[in-house]
């Protein structure tokens, strides 16, 4: 056996409380290996020692008021849900997406500039949209400048299948 195993049964070995298969094993482990020896001859030491101290009586006193005290005191426990899902760093860079978007938005309707805020959003969305009526107004006038020679363009890109047309 090893000595962790034999170190686990010395207690018992001391008391005799061993069967005779592990009393045996232990006693020949304790023949070869100087350590768990040592270690056993220092537990018999120990026993040998405290046996001299003398037993005390406990008074029925001392007794019913240790039988008394509660096995456990019920302290208040403030209960919370479960939010480890949050810890994940899959979720991270959400959360960190979210408090910033979160920040931003109190900038905004507890900040003093909020009417100049307003202002410029309204601008860019303004330059938006006039940039894409120029963008369409542009396509217009390229569709219209094809002319003639559109329904020419619709009928060959149908025929090389990229609208797919059938054929015939």
């Amino acid at each position: 056996m090893k000595c962790n195993k034999i170190e686990e049964l010395l207690s018992p070995y001391l008391e005799d409380e061993l069967n005779p298969e592990e009393k045996g094993a232990v006693t020949n482990h304790l023949k070869t290996c100087k350590k768990c020896s040592l270690f056993f001859s220092l537990m018999e030491e120990t026993k040998e020692s405290l046996a001299d101290f003398p037993e005390l009586e406990v008074s029925e006193n001392l007794l019913d008021r240790l039988y008394s005290i509660p096995s456990k005191k019920k302290k208040f426990k403030l209960r919370l849900p479960n939010f480890d899902f949050l810890v994940r760093p899959s979720l991270q860079p959400v959360l960190t997406v979210a408090t910033i978007m979160l920040i931003m938005v109190s900038f905004y309707f507890f900040g003093p500039n909020k009417s100049s805020i307003d202002k410029s959003i309204s601008r860019k969305i303004h330059l938006g949209y006039s940039k894409i009526e120029r963008l369409y107004a542009k396509a217009e006038s390229f569709t219209a400048s094809l002319g003639e020679h559109k329904d020419n363009i619709l009928v060959s890109l149908k025929n090389i299948k990229l609208l797919g047309g059938n054929e015939d």
